[in-house]
């Protein structure tokens, strides 16, 4: 099944992309996934009502998203897509490129808040995983990401050393701490999906 086929939501709509979010383990799902001790925790956090819709970070975020895409040259994506192999399973990453040879280039951005970094964390890792692992078709990630500083009026610009550019880290498929990640989180979100589904069933027949 192609890639484009594998589409749950377009992401033009935030309330039923927010719906089909809600269904699936997603990326973001899969960065917590830290303890197979925990799904409990995990899934309980899953079912919360969800009452936030951002914050000055969020809105960074979004803010310099744009640039950091149009530096490496991929489109953005808003698309939710599951993976081939379990529908349960699904990610949006931030940019989407197809190459010429059919596969794909994916981007994942970050805006760092008065932090230097040296590349993703633990959690972000876990997040770059779970991507290759739901779009197969994928052989790398662009990591990419700002650091801010706040200036004297309170608004946040790219430290002086970025000169205008934000990070760039190519993570490939193979990555030995990709390849860690995913051994870990996998087993977790299988246990996590059955019960999410479970939790589901009920809730709709007690609607």
């Amino acid at each position: 099944m192609r890639w484009q086929d594998r589409i749950i939501v377009d992401g033009s709509d935030r309330d039923l992309w927010l719906a089909g979010r809600r269904q699936v383990i997603g990326a973001s799902d899969a960065a917590k996934l830290a303890k197979a001790s925990s799904v409990d925790k995990y899934l309980a956090a899953k079912l919360a009502p969800r009452t936030f819709t951002g914050n000055g970070y969020t809105e960074q975020g979004h803010r310099w998203e744009p640039m950091m895409l149009a530096f490496a040259g991929i489109p953005q994506n808003v698309a939710l897509i599951h993976s081939p192999d379990q529908p349960g399973f699904a990610c949006t990453p931030d940019g989407l490129r197809v190459e010429p040879d059919g596969r794909l280039r994916l981007a994942e951005c970050k805006a760092k808040h008065g932090k230097v970094v040296t590349g993703p964390s633990v959690g972000e890792w876990r997040q770059l995983a779970w991507q290759f692992e739901c779009i197969p078709e994928a052989d790398f990630i662009e990591f990419l990401w700002v650091e801010l500083v706040q200036n004297a009026r309170g608004e946040w610009d790219l430290r002086a050393e970025h000169r205008g550019m934000p990070h760039r880290l190519v993570i490939p498929r193979d990555h030995p701490e990709i390849v860690a990640a995913r051994a870990q989180i996998l087993p977790i979100a299988t246990d996590l999906l059955t019960r999410l589904r479970v939790a589901l069933t009920y809730e709709r027949r007690a609607a």
